[in-house]
């Protein structure tokens, strides 16, 4: 069976529009006597009957939404996958240890359109909106949990506040006197990527490539059609698998964090498909070492380096913080870094690092190696990947017990 299509969910059928959630939170006008009334309008909307169907096996079912997707252009092979895995994985958003996220780098209006509407075939609740804000999502029906598909040109900071607040699993938002749940599965296409790289570590990273081949033009019927059937096999596969889920302790311990949970996430809502669960291993490697790559250059990676350095030189029990700044500007200037730090910076470094400085009498603050500082340091330098650790396993005692716990034997959650 060939599927094809998708109904793009706006609210043009009740008479409400996205942008009505801002002027709705924005009025001081009282609140209309027909609100609940509308509320429920609203949710029938969204929320239209859908008829389990049964989908065969896992595979069949995950073979069906990826053949979809295929069918757009812009799309590569991973990108489909990655895709696929999400759709699986918002199906269970109870069970999710991280937020359920994916970021578009959609360059090309009409194919990020395209996609939305594709990606509203298979979500669960979709809401697709051209554009996100905290008073919008607040004016939402405390009864509709969707899957925001969001459209918005480019980043920026009422975004990226919207999407912090959201990121936090079990965390609410106090507004007003009232507590808001804002954890909702969500997907943000934007034209350029997102510059908050706290929140975009979270992301499962997606990229649609602008294409010369013409767009899948979709006919309405067949659209809403493989939409309900879709829809219908997904919400079998929730209802049949639901405790499997919950109990699935799938794991990636190679994987660093955040990396390791999103791939426990798509993971755990693959059942019965041993092969496709290590497909997620596949697709998430390059973002997993793209994440380690921009840790191992990140500044707190670079003064572990210089504390490490310093710890590893005989009968040295002591680092100054000058000396440390002294050795993290050396090792910028031999990355081709311009920027120099002071002791002030280096010194707040370390104490968010939980190296804190101490008064070394006259020679001023600094830290003491001390048995247990040398091994936070060790352990941060496994941690952030520090180039050179990979150097050191055998010169002493601290490296080869850091080794033996973060390399030798890795912990493995049951």
């Amino acid at each position: 069976m060939k599927l094809l299509c998708v109904i793009p969910f706006f609210f043009c059928e009740s008479g409400f529009r996205v942008k009505d959630l801002d002027e709705q939170m924005n009025s001081t006008s009282a609140v209309p006597e027909d609100s609940a009334s509308k509320d429920q309008e609203i949710l029938s909307a969204l929320q239209r009957p859908i008829e389990a169907i049964d989908y065969g096996t896992t595979g069949q079912l995950f073979d069906e939404i990826r053949d979809f997707l295929t069918q757009h252009p812009g799309l590569t092979t991973d990108s489909v996958l990655k895709l696929t895995f999400f759709v699986f994985a918002i199906l269970f958003p109870e069970f999710a240890e991280i937020w359920p996220f994916a970021s578009v780098v959609a360059p090309d209006p009409a194919g990020s359109s395209l996609l939305l509407r594709m990606l509203a075939c298979v979500c669960s609740s979709p809401l697709q909106i051209g554009e996100i804000s905290l008073n919008g999502i607040l004016t939402l029906p405390p009864l509709l949990r969707p899957t925001l598909l969001v459209d918005q040109l480019s980043p920026n900071k009422e975004l990226e506040r919207v999407l912090r607040i959201m990121s936090r699993p079990g965390g609410r938002f106090l507004r007003r006197g009232k507590l808001w749940d804002l954890f909702f599965p969500t997907l943000v296409c934007t034209a350029e990527p997102l510059c908050d790289r706290w929140i975009l570590d979270q992301a499962i990273q997606i990229v649609l490539t602008p294409t010369r081949s013409r767009l899948p033009r979709f006919d309405p019927q067949s659209l809403n059609d493989s939409s309900r059937e879709l829809q219908g096999k997904l919400l079998r596969y929730r209802e049949i698998n639901l405790a499997r889920v919950r109990n699935s302790h799938f794991d990636a311990p190679q994987f660093s964090s955040p990396m390791r949970e999103i791939a426990s996430m798509l993971g755990n809502s693959i059942v019965d498909a041993p092969l496709l669960q290590r497909c997620v291993l596949t697709v998430l490697e390059p973002q997993d070492q793209d994440v380690r790559t921009r840790r191992t250059d990140s500044l707190e990676a670079i003064v572990i380096e210089a504390a490490l350095f310093l710890s590893h030189e005989v009968h040295r029990s002591q680092a100054r913080v000058g000396e440390i700044t002294t050795i993290v500007n050396g090792i910028l200037r031999g990355r081709g870094e311009t920027i120099e730090l002071d002791p002030r910076a280096v010194g707040n470094t370390l104490r968010a690092l939980g190296l804190f400085s101490r008064r070394l009498g006259r020679a001023g603050r600094g830290i003491r190696f001390s048995n247990e500082n040398r091994r936070k340091i060790h352990a941060l330098a496994w941690t952030y990947d520090v180039r050179s650790i990979q150097d050191n396993t055998d010169r002493c005692e601290f490296c080869v017990e850091a080794k033996s716990r973060f390399v030798d034997a890795p912990d493995r959650r049951k």
